[in-house]
């Protein structure tokens, strides 16, 4: 007798630590409906269900849609987020997942920091033009314009 009440005493403490999905909305500020998104778009892996087909998550799913939020915010794309957290559920060794995908988000925000950059310098050029008309374009601001857009990148490959 004493073996089935310990079992169930288990059962007991073990659904505890699960959440059903108001839960976790309730205790990490993200509605339900968004929780299903990212549970659907397998950002949480694969959760377990209880015996009325609720999705149950893991107590450390506070925890996951707090790295979720800080990884969006950082400019990470819901696929992203959800290698990131695979990495954390599953590696014996996340930091270097993580330290990779950190870098490589650095890498991509500098190239397109220098970007915005150019950008702006090439609008600050353009809008010190005078106005007046072009003979081409109408308008010298615009000519300035395709002349000092040449100098991007990606106008460049357009152009080809």
């Amino acid at each position: 007798m004493a073996i089935a009440s310990d079992t169930h005493a288990a059962q007991a403490g073990s659904s505890n630590r699960m959440l059903k999905i108001g839960q976790l909305a309730s205790r990490s500020g993200i509605t339900a409906r968004n929780l299903r998104f990212y549970a659907d778009a397998g950002v949480f892996g694969d959760l377990p269900r209880s015996p009325k087909g609720y999705r149950l998550f893991p107590a450390e799913a506070i925890h996951w849609v707090r790295i979720l939020r800080a990884a969006q915010a950082a400019g990470f794309s819901l696929e992203e987020v959800q290698e990131l957290l695979r990495a954390l559920r599953q590696d014996s060794a996340p930091c270097a997942h993580v330290r990779e995908a950190l870098g490589g988000k650095l890498q991509a925000l500098e190239v397109k920091l220098t970007e915005i950059r150019l950008l702006v310098d090439i609008l600050r050029i353009t809008l010190g033009t005078p106005d007046g008309q072009s003979s081409e374009l109408g308008c010298n601001l615009m000519e300035t314009l395709l002349l000092e857009a040449a100098r991007l990148p990606s106008f460049a490959e357009h152009r080809a």
